[in-house]
């Protein structure tokens, strides 16, 4: 099946395309590496009469390791996986990324179009939670700053306006830390059918000092799990605490019976998998390997 017709843009640097953005408003859609977008035009799930595609601003394409880290939204999620930088101060945001569909799919795919899509599966959502990530946003009229807790609203709607653009992910030093993100899929999809994003640091007294937690696929829109980070703060993760983290942890959770399973055997591997993983990034840091 092919597309509806539309007209195609592809500017050179940001003030073109803010004038595009302007001028067409609701009427245009973003291209970054095209991977969510193109199969919902040729499927007409999708129809926008004029196509913006970014990939020849160079000014979105970046990674910035000077003052914490500052990624560009054109930056390819292959890129972010394997860039050395990104693997020392975020090691969790590279291991999100190696984990993402495939090789083909990473290599076009991009970290700014991941998170702009906010598909309740997509997995770098729940990653942007976690590392309590801020956004850049650009327009015609200025520059504002949102943060990620702000910036998802629900189910592929996120705070970017139809007249802006988001051109910088903005992620603290997380050198002092280990995260890994859990997911669990089908064999019949490269979506998750749930994941766990988990970001931590441990204090010299063998407790967790901070955590970050973002969940995938469990509710409209990714979420972050505030009040399972604020109970394990000082807190050593044996099976009590963990326990009692994962009854909190539910309190986050929409999720119902599906081809996947029932909702209650969805539950026990999250189960599992909750106190499994934080358990791992626990021992990775208590041993001093990461």
């Amino acid at each position: 099946m092919y597309p509806d017709k539309f007209e195609y843009f592809a500017p050179e640097d940001i003030e073109s395309l803010e004038k595009l953005l302007d001028k067409f408003q609701d009427d245009a859609k973003i291209l970054a590496g095209g991977q969510s977008l193109i199969p919902l035009l040729k499927l007409r799930f999708t129809s926008i009469p004029n196509i913006i595609d970014i990939a020849n601003i160079k000014e979105l394409n970046f990674i910035d390791g000077s003052d914490g880290l500052k990624i560009g939204p054109m930056v390819r999620t292959a890129e972010v996986a394997r860039n050395r930088l990104i693997k020392q101060k975020c090691n969790l945001l590279s291991d999100a990324a190696s984990k993402i569909a495939d090789p083909q799919v990473r290599n076009m795919g991009t970290i700014g179009g991941d998170v702009c899509e906010a598909d309740p599966r997509n997995d770098m959502p729940a990653v942007m939670l976690a590392l309590n990530a801020e956004f850049e946003i650009t327009g015609s009229s200025g520059i504002r700053t949102v943060k990620a807790t702000d910036f998802f609203k629900d189910a592929y709607t996120t705070d970017v306006r139809p007249n802006e653009i988001l051109t910088k992910i903005i992620i603290g030093d997380y050198s002092k830390y280990y995260g890994k993100y859990f997911k669990f899929t089908t064999l019949s999809s490269d979506f998750p059918v749930f994941a766990i994003a988990v970001n931590m640091s441990v204090g010299n007294d063998k407790t967790i000092n901070d955590v970050g937690i973002g969940l995938t696929n469990l509710n409209t829109t990714a979420v972050k799990a505030v009040d399972v980070e604020e109970f394990l703060k000082g807190k050593k993760p044996d099976d009590n605490t963990l326990e009692s983290a994962f009854k909190k942890l539910e309190s986050y959770i929409d999720i119902e019976d599906d081809v996947n399973g029932t909702k209650d055997h969805k539950m026990e591997i999250l189960n599992e998998m909750f106190k499994n993983g934080i358990k791992e990034v626990y021992g990775v840091l208590n041993d001093g390997k990461h």
